[in-house]
């Protein structure tokens, strides 16, 4: 006994403590955390913007953009499933967390290091015949590593997530912050887009050297490993199961995303207009950074009430998350979407002419931030197949209109598809969420 409650995180031992307080102090570091890293990438994106021009911006944005759907595939949806059972089980059965966390690593690993070198090998092909950039073979082979190290890290993140440890996780995201800063700046200055994807690449590698570090202190012998238990299969098999409905849902939106990008590609200038919606998505990912913040503490707390079947206290963080990022969004998004001139001004005089498409990425910020608030509660309570639905649904809706509008109004067509996809998902979405909640 003595040896359990040794090994018990100091994390776990508030569990008895309020929502509204271990709300408010996950939230406190979730902002410290996002507040830097954002800020860190906000500030080397504008660099990358402005040394590489549009079409430069385009290109990496589309090798980003590419990688990180075959990351999606080699996740195989684990992060998530990690986060979900972690915290679901982290009060009542610590072991079995860990035992969570070393299935996740060993699935992540392995599928990894099979699709990572399938890619390289398959990269020119890609460059060439898809993305009508054969120029970008070598780049897309050397960005093959934001697929290995990037499935890891995700893994890591959502262990360390569901261990309800934020001011760990705002540590972590200050590394990786300025990490990306230094590393993809200077390999920009130095070769160009060559250059940031090598700075992308070792950004990755140095967030998972500071996760693995992060993740051995609270479980010191922590490792991915098949399980060899009955017991251990059992457990595998139904992280496993959460995890594909997860995957496939995220693959189908990443898909879909990734099938945009293309679109837009193949239109005369079609890098240029996409280094001008990537300069515009960014000021929506700042505009989210509050809410993406406060979404893995969320996703915890509300595994976690639903694993300890405390109805009252998830009705009450529910009602609560669903004020909090209205609240947080609205304002900020009229603000940007008023001045959005000037905002697409901070990457170049070039980037001005894309002042629309951030105006109504702006707007769509708000949808997004419904989107995931409300598919929050379907994840946490297990409705992992109607989010998988859903997400079908954003899928098909964002396809089709992406379509028709790409290539009559291009950078602008990919912000009102965005913009209509998550609106219509976010409408479509509350009538399970509310059949879900009267069944708390």
């Amino acid at each position: 006994m003595a040896d359990k409650a040794k090994n018990e995180p100091a994390a776990t031992a508030a569990e008895s403590g309020s929502v509204s307080r271990r709300l408010a102090l996950g939230a406190f570091w979730a902002l410290v955390g996002a507040m830097v890293s954002r800020g860190l990438t906000l500030a080397s994106s504008v660099a990358a913007g402005r040394i590489l021009g549009t079409t430069g911006f385009g290109e990496l944005g589309m090798i980003q953009s590419t990688q990180g759907l075959f990351g999606i595939l080699a996740g195989a949806g684990m992060g998530l499933a990690t986060t979900k059972f972690v915290a679901e089980y982290r009060t009542n059965d610590h072991p079995k967390a860990g035992r969570c966390i070393g299935f996740a690593l060993f699935v992540a690993v392995v599928s990894a290091a099979l699709l990572a070198p399938l890619l390289f090998v398959f990269a020119g092909l890609i460059a060439e015949r898809v993305l009508h950039a054969p120029h970008l073979e070598s780049e897309f082979q050397v960005s093959t590593g934001l697929i290995f190290f990037g499935t890891i890290n995700g893994v890591q993140t959502g262990g360390i997530v569901g261990m309800g440890n934020f001011r760990t996780v705002a540590i972590l995201n200050i590394i990786r912050g300025a990490a990306l800063c230094v590393l993809l700046v200077l390999g920009i200055m130095l070769w160009g887009v060559m250059g940031g994807v090598i700075g992308l690449v070792l950004t990755e590698v140095v967030a998972v050297l500071a996760n693995q570090s992060a993740l051995m202190h609270l479980f010191p012998h922590l490792r991915p490993r098949w399980p060899k238990s009955d017991e251990a299969r059992l457990e595998l098999i139904t992280i496993c199961r959460f995890s594909l409905l997860a995957l496939s849902g995220s693959a189908c939106t990443t898909l879909v995303l990734w099938f945009a990008n293309v679109l837009l590609v193949s239109e005369p200038e079609g890098y240029a207009a996409l280094g001008l919606f990537n300069a515009a998505d960014r000021w929506r990912q700042l505009l989210l950074f509050l809410p993406a913040s406060i979404s893995p503490l969320m996703l915890s707390m509300l595994s976690n009430l639903h694993g300890r079947n405390d109805p009252a206290e998830y009705r009450r963080l529910v009602s609560l998350n669903l004020w909090i990022n209205f609240g947080v969004v609205m304002v900020p998004s009229a603000i940007v979407a008023l001045g959005a001139p000037w905002g697409m001004l901070v990457f170049g005089e070039e980037y001005r002419a894309g002042w629309m498409t951030l105006a109504v990425l702006a707007v769509s910020s708000v949808a997004v931030a419904m989107n995931n608030v409300l598919g929050q509660i379907l994840v946490s309570k297990g409705g992992i197949w109607s989010r998988f639905l859903l997400d079908v649904f954003l899928s098909a809706v964002l396809a089709l209109t992406s379509w028709f509008l790409i290539p009559q109004l291009r950078d602008l067509g990919m912000a009102v598809s965005s913009l209509i996809a998550y609106g219509a998902t976010a409408l479509v979405l509350s009538w399970p969420v509310v059949r879900c909640m009267r069944a708390t």
